[in-house]
């Protein structure tokens, strides 16, 4: 809630801050057509998450803009959503002489740690989407439960019926040795154990990156998906050195790469991604880079934290984290602390400076007016994170959370003040290197290219929601103002003004025959 005073006739008003000149007119409220795509209101299954639109006033009054080279400086804290474990401030701890059960206990209150027995996951790598398999290994493979030799390469292309028709070639692009139908899409190393020598990995032709486990491609409603099949521990032997820097075990922070491996492990095994898969290889899942990316002192923290993970009421927890908390962390499902670990951050403090022309037409709202922060969650200095912005311009208002005005404007985090000018006192956004992107579980957290509309899917519960599996791809709606996704359930759509909000799948049918709504 923003904070309150009292104004000079005794009246509560809301504290807030404005940037640029205010309306002297005013603006009106208005339907909009359910701001933006026509969405009825009696159609809305789920709770929106994105931003009011007011259309712009009906009086003739002429409301001056902003100048559109007029400079403002953003200054703000941390890095990322803010919420769960700061990875900086874990190093920060570490440094101090935590160790990660510690660590851990401190960002994740509310939970506590369980053991597992190591499993499988199996992980879409996305950047193979839409491309046939095509793998080699140095020890051979196999294919249907035919073997495979060394020397020669593997081409499957995934059919109707659930399996693959092979090709096997003479290295990856010489001539073809044979060619048959498998009746499951999987390629196989010669042994599919747990932490098998390099040597026996599967390796891609198109540009010899190596993953540990079976690699297989499926058909998700007619489009080619590489999904790799993996033990858990394995796969965090890449994941943690992508999300976090090993070079922090060489400056008193292995016991933060150690907290970074049962975060991981929680998060990946509370995953629900898919029915063909449970997690993805890119920034809107953990970044996974397979076999080639592993390093021994991550593979440390892996070990001797082996199968550790958070859990609450007996459900391992989906364990958020993000690199910078700024000095307090944000809230959400773990109790906000204050993170004195983080001093440590190369983004602890940052500014940013836009202009005003810059910031109007991010958002999309003609010649800016004016800025305002009125909503903050107060926890931490200046009020704590953005929770709600106004931004007006002459062509219409919009009211928005503090994650999206981070994402639009292309700010570190969602805790940042802004007044005009330049501000030179407080520094730059700094290049210095930074842990691997954050783990999110809301739709503007990441500044990554999150999907807000997979994001709203999985606060549901994904395929185990009332919406269940998705039938189709994220598509653009017909006026281009947004996406959309259809699930046997529901669909949920998305725009800039909404957010993502979930509605029934046949009124998705009324606008694309009519291109309205109405």
């Amino acid at each position: 809630m923003a904070r309150q005073s009292i104004g000079r006739r005794g009246r509560i008003r809301r504290r807030r801050l404005i940037v640029g000149r205010p309306l002297r007119n005013g603006w009106r409220p208005s339907v909009a057509r359910a701001a933006a795509i026509g969405l009825a209101p009696a159609l809305l299954v789920g709770a929106g998450i994105g931003a009011f639109v007011h259309s712009a006033p009906d009086t003739p009054d002429v409301v001056q803009a902003v100048s559109a080279d007029t400079p403002f400086t953003f200054t703000g804290y941390g890095h990322g959503h803010g919420r769960g474990m700061g990875q900086w401030g874990a190093y920060g701890y570490a440094q101090d002489g935590w160790t990660a059960e510690r660590i851990i206990a401190h960002y994740y209150g509310g939970t506590e740690l369980g053991s597992v027995e190591d499993q499988m996951i199996a992980v879409r790598l996305v950047g193979r989407d839409d491309k046939t398999l095509d793998v080699y290994s140095d020890s051979g493979l196999n294919v249907g439960g035919e073997f495979v030799p060394a020397g020669q390469a593997v081409h499957l292309t995934p059919t109707e019926d659930g399996g693959a028709n092979v090709v096997v070639t003479e290295g990856c692009s010489g001539a073809t040795v044979a060619q048959r139908h498998a009746d499951l899409p999987w390629v196989d190393p010669v042994d599919l154990g747990e932490d098998r020598p390099f040597e026996e990995h599967l390796t891609f032709c198109s540009d010899d990156k190596t993953y540990r486990g079976a690699l297989g491609i499926v058909l998700d409603n007619g489009a080619y998906r590489t999904v790799n099949r993996l033990h858990v521990e394995d796969y965090l032997r890449s994941v943690v050195p992508a999300e976090a820097l090993p070079s922090w075990a060489d400056s008193g922070g292995a016991e933060a790469l150690r907290a970074q491996a049962i975060a991981a492990r929680s998060y990946a095994l509370a995953e629900k991604r898919h029915e063909l898969w449970q997690t993805c290889d890119t920034t809107d899942c953990q970044v996974y880079a397979g076999s080639g990316a592993e390093d021994p002192r991550t593979d440390d923290g892996v070990r001797t934290t082996r199968g550790t993970v958070l859990m609450k009421n007996g459900e391992v927890v989906r364990s958020e984290f993000s690199a910078s908390t700024g000095g307090y962390t944000a809230g959400g499902i773990f109790p906000p602390v204050e993170d004195a670990g983080d001093r440590v951050a190369p983004n602890h403090q940052w500014a940013k400076t836009l202009t005003a022309g810059e910031i109007g037409s991010k958002f999309g709202v003609g010649e800016l007016q004016a800025f305002e922060i009125i909503g903050r969650n107060q926890l931490g200095p200046d009020g704590g994170r953005v929770t709600r912005v106004r931004v007006v311009g002459s062509d219409r208002t919009i009211e928005t959370t503090g994650a999206e005005a981070r994402t639009t404007l292309g700010l570190r985090s969602d805790w940042f003040t802004v007044k005009e000018g330049v501000d030179e006192t407080v520094p730059e956004i700094t290049p210095a290197p930074e842990p691997g992107p954050e783990v999110v579980a809301d739709p503007f957290g990441s500044g990554s290219g999150t999907s807000p509309i997979e994001q709203a899917y999985l606060e549901l519960g994904g395929v185990e929601s009332v919406l269940g599996k998705p039938i189709g791809p994220e598509l653009m709606l017909p006026d281009e103002r947004g996406k959309f996704r259809i699930f046997t359930g529901g669909a949920i759509v998305w725009t800039p003004e909404l957010g993502a909000q979930v509605i029934d799948a046949s009124f998705l049918k009324d606008w694309f025959s009519t291109g309205s709504a109405e």
